[in-house]
């Protein structure tokens, strides 16, 4: 008999690295609901490492939550880098700024 779940089997809470590292999934991350500040590789919340490809997580799974001053301190200063990069950006940054100052603000609204 098996078992049911609410996740599909595709969305697992962990990757092994070569090195047998475990590391959380970006799916166990937003589910988890904030940040714990710990530069996760998979993080959906702040881009800890400058990746232009990153997405943010959508708004709906970020929590109204205590997290880290390490953490909101993180969100506010990338917050800050985004508003004076979009004061110098051309048109195709632009939209790119917009959207990560939209995730920053986010984020330090529902995080304590």
């Amino acid at each position: 008999m098996s078992r049911q779940t609410n996740q599909p089997e595709t969305q697992t809470d962990w990757e092994i690295t070569p090195d047998g590292l475990y590391i959380a999934t970006r799916h166990f991350l937003v589910r988890r609901g904030y940040c714990c500040a710990n530069r996760c590789r998979n993080c959906p919340y702040i881009n800890w490492n400058s990746d232009l490809a990153w997405q943010p997580v959508p708004a709906e799974a970020i929590r109204h939550t205590r997290v880290t001053p390490k953490a909101l301190a993180a969100a506010r200063a990338f917050l800050a880098e985004h508003e004076q990069e979009l004061e110098r950006a051309d048109e195709t940054s632009r939209t790119y700024h917009h959207e990560m100052i939209k995730h920053y603000r986010t984020l330090t609204e529902r995080w304590k």
